[in-house]
């Protein structure tokens, strides 16, 4: 089960803010909306068919830190106030500039609690291809069986990624950890699949509650 807290990273219960675009002409293609979404089209030359799929907003990925006690997310939040529409045409035509490549991830972390204490997190550092955030050794204390989600900052991404890599840089239990991360760009079939009212989360810990 989802909290109310996290939600607000998968929202697609407001289906106006994540309307659909749809192909403009193009074999391949990126259509970009607003909200960020990114449309991207496939042509099958056996088939002759096209289709489309619609990415979110949204990275995310969560791995243990304590094995069946304590877990954590990292959530990006893909912020662009506009995308080009037909990327393709545009930037063929030279109409594109070097800044239209970037954009800004806005990244929190989400700590599950599955243990019947408290267990304390301090931050190091996050490194990505774009940069790093230096967390300051900042300590997250995570209640027992509650989830605690924390905004820690802003990297930047790749306008059109269907993913963002990272490193994580962390001590817990008064040991050091060094985390690989790859956050897939979620699309809205997904955010349904996984993030609705009692589904099961793509995490390890899958369907379970901290609740117990």
């Amino acid at each position: 089960m989802i909290s109310t807290g996290f939600r607000k990273f998968h929202p697609f219960a407001s289906r106006q803010t994540l309307r659909l675009c749809f192909m403009a002409g193009l074999v391949f293609g990126l259509v970009g909306c607003n909200y960020g979404t990114m449309t991207v089209g496939s042509y099958d030359g056996t088939t002759g068919k096209t289709s489309t799929t619609v990415y979110s907003k949204y990275y995310d990925n969560g791995v243990w830190l304590l094995k069946d006690k304590l877990g954590i997310v990292v959530v990006v939040d893909h912020d662009k106030k506009q995308i080009p529409i037909a990327h393709g045409i545009v930037q063929s035509i030279g109409a594109l500039g070097p800044g239209d490549s970037y954009a800004s991830g806005k990244v929190s972390v989400v700590l599950w609690n599955f243990d019947s204490v408290p267990h304390q997190v301090k931050f190091k550092r996050l490194l990505t291809r774009g940069g790093e955030l230096d967390f300051q050794n900042q300590v997250i204390t995570a209640v027992s069986h509650e989830l605690i989600e924390t905004e820690v900052g802003v990297i930047p991404i790749f306008n059109y990624g269907k993913s963002v890599q990272m490193t994580l840089e962390l001590e817990v239990a008064g040991k050091p950890r060094r985390i690989e991360l790859e956050l897939p760009r979620r699309t809205l079939q997904q955010l349904k699949q996984y993030f609705s009212p009692g589904s099961v989360s793509p995490y390890p810990w899958g369907g379970r509650s901290v609740k117990g």
